[in-house]
């Protein structure tokens, strides 16, 4: 069953989109990929946990347990034989994303970012 909840970004890795400080409202449930268009259109409607190409996403990585990033997904892959991957990235290229960790599987992703609950104003440098 999929719970909402807030997430507090932390860092500039989605910088111009999130800033530092800003929280967002996430979706947590157990996600697989909207591959055919029943799953798509369900997935644009958000009746479904489904992630697809430029979904913002909550990970958490097994390297690093308890430690959530915020990602935008930028390319899936499923293969016949395997788990389904995703390839995320920051929005800010110089963000650590799948460009440093490769390919992770679809189990990392923990949430999907539905909306800024609250933006905080960027500080200049």
């Amino acid at each position: 069953m999929a719970k909402y909840a807030s997430v507090r970004v932390e860092g500039n890795s989605m910088v111009p989109t999130y800033n530092d400080g800003d929280w967002l409202m996430a979706r947590w449930a157990d996600y697989s990929l909207a591959h055919n268009h029943l799953r798509k259109l369900l997935h644009r409607l958000r009746l479904l946990s489904t992630i697809a190409v430029a979904d913002v996403v909550v990970i958490e990585r097994e390297e690093q347990p308890g430690i959530y990033y915020v990602k935008r997904i930028a390319d899936v892959r499923e293969p016949e034989c395997e788990l389904p991957m995703i390839y995320v990235l920051s929005d800010n290229p110089e963000g650590t994303d799948s460009r440093t960790w490769g390919w992770l599987p679809i189990h990392y992703v923990k949430a999907r970012v539905e909306f800024r609950v609250k933006k905080v104003k960027p500080t200049s440098p």
